[in-house]
C-alpha cells in the first residue's frame, strides 16, 4: 500500500503516467479478487467496505426496479445491520419489505423463505455466514428456492470470504449479488467490493465521475484497494490450530453457555456464549482491563447497549439478547494465548459475581 499512499501517486482516472500506474494497481487487485471470487474481471466493483456493497446491491435492484410487478423485498431477520437498516430506504421507494425469520441458530428459516416466495418478490438478502454466532447457510438451497420464483438473490459473504476451513466460488453459492471487505483477510479496513452477476442490473447509490464503470461515483481508494489484493493473495497462508473447543470447555464448568448446540456448519474462528445474569456491557468493560479484547455483536454496535438483535431474532429473552458474548481466533492466536484468554474470562465472571454478591 505504501507507494499509493505517496503524494506522487496519480489519480486514476487521469490519462498521464501517474494515473495509468494508480490505475493499474486497481486493475491487478480486481484480477487477483475475481480470480478468488471465480468470476469475471468485469464482475467485480470496488467499494469503501461490505456495508457500502451490500447497500448498492440491495438498493441498487431496487432503485433499478422501482415501479416493476415485483414490489417486495426479503431480509433475513438476523442480517447485519448493512442490510436491515436499509429497510427504510426501500420503503421511501415504494417497497414492501419483509423479515424472514431465522431458526435458534440464526439460520434461514427455509419453509418461511418458500411459503413467502412469489411472484411479486424482487430480491432475497440472506448472509452466507451469521457475523455473531458464526452460523453458515445453506446458500446454494436458498438459490434454488429464489431463482424458481425469479427472483435476485444477494449474499453478504463478509464472514466466509477465504476464511479458514472454507473453499467456495460464486458458482458454488449461486448468488446474484455477493458483498465482501478486506478487512477480515487482514486487509485495510475501508475497502470492500460487490460482485455482480453478468446480466443483474442495478442502479448506482453513489454518483459522481463516473469511476467503476459508472456505478460506483468518487475517486477510488488506490492504497486500500492494492491492500485489499494483497490480503486475498496472502489469505492461503496457514492459520493456526481450532482453538475455540478447548476455549470453551475451559469455560463451561464456569457457567459458560454456547449459544450454539454443535460447531458443525459454523466459522471456526468464532465462540459465542452467554454467563446467564451477566450483561455483556459488563462483562467487556472488565475484560477489557483484564487484556481480553472481544465484542457483544457487530463491532460497528460496539458502543451500543442495545440487546443483540440477533439473539432476540433466534428467540431469546430480551434480558438473554444482552448477554451474548463473541471471541474470535485468528491468525496470530497461539493456544497459549487461547487458554490465557480463557482464565482471564473465567477471572472477570469471579470478579463481577463477587462483586454482586
Amino acid at each position: 500500500m505504501a507507494p499509493w499512499l505517496d503524494e506522487g501517486y496519480g489519480n486514476p482516472s487521469s490519462l498521464h503516467a501517474e494515473g495509468r500506474r494508480a490505475k493499474d494497481a486497481i486493475d491487478s487487485a480486481r484480477e487477483i479478487l475475481s480470480g478468488a471470487l471465480g468470476c469475471l474481471f468485469a464482475e467485480v466493483l470496488f467499494t469503501s467496505g461490505g456495508t457500502e456493497a451490500a447497500n448498492l446491491a440491495i438498493v441498487g435492484a431496487a432503485l433499478n426496479n422501482v415501479g416493476s410487478p415485483r414490489d417486495r423485498i426479503l431480509l433475513g431477520a438476523a442480517e447485519h445491520h448493512c442490510v436491515l437498516n436499509v429497510a427504510p430506504i426501500l420503503r421511501a421507494l415504494g417497497y414492501r419489505v419483509e423479515l424472514l425469520p431465522v431458526d435458534r441458530e440464526a439460520r434461514l428459516d427455509l419453509n418461511a423463505l418458500e411459503r413467502s416466495l412469489d411472484e411479486d418478490v424482487l430480491l432475497v438478502s440472506c448472509m452466507h455466514a451469521n457475523n455473531e454466532l458464526g452460523s453458515i447457510n445453506p446458500i446454494r438451497q436458498i438459490a434454488d428456492l429464489v431463482h424458481r420464483k425469479g427472483a435476485l438473490l444477494h449474499t453478504d459473504a463478509v464472514q466466509t470470504f477465504l476464511a479458514p476451513g472454507l473453499s467456495w466460488r460464486v458458482a458454488d453459492l449461486d448468488a446474484d449479488l455477493l458483498t465482501v471487505s478486506a478487512h477480515k483477510l487482514y486487509g485495510p479496513k475501508g475497502a470492500g467490493a460487490i460482485y455482480i452477476r453478468a446480466g443483474v442490473k442495478l442502479k448506482p447509490v453513489q454518483v459522481g465521475g463516473g469511476q467503476e464503470r459508472e456505478m460506483r461515483g468518487g475517486t477510488e481508494n488506490v492504497a486500500a484497494i492494492a491492500g485489499f489484493g494483497v490480503a486475498v493473495r496472502a489469505a492461503d497462508r496457514p492459520v493456526g490450530e481450532n482453538l475455540r473447543d478447548e476455549f470453551v470447555e475451559r469455560l463451561r464448568p464456569h457457567g459458560a453457555a454456547p449459544s450454539l448446540g454443535s460447531w458443525a456448519g459454523v466459522l471456526s474462528g468464532h465462540a459465542h456464549v452467554r454467563f446467564p445474569g451477566i450483561d455483556a456491557e459488563t462483562m467487556l468493560i472488565v475484560l477489557d482491563r483484564l487484556g481480553v479484547s472481544a465484542s457483544s455483536g457487530a463491532a460497528c454496535s460496539s458502543g451500543s447497549i442495545e440487546p443483540s438483535h440477533v439473539l432476540l431474532a433466534c428467540g431469546y429473552s430480551l434480558r438473554e439478547a444482552k448477554e451474548g458474548l463473541r471471541f474470535s481466533f485468528g491468525r496470530s492466536t497461539t493456544r497459549e494465548l487461547a487458554i490465557e484468554a480463557a482464565d482471564r474470562v473465567i477471572e472477570g465472571v469471579r470478579q463481577i459475581r463477587s462483586a454482586g454478591a
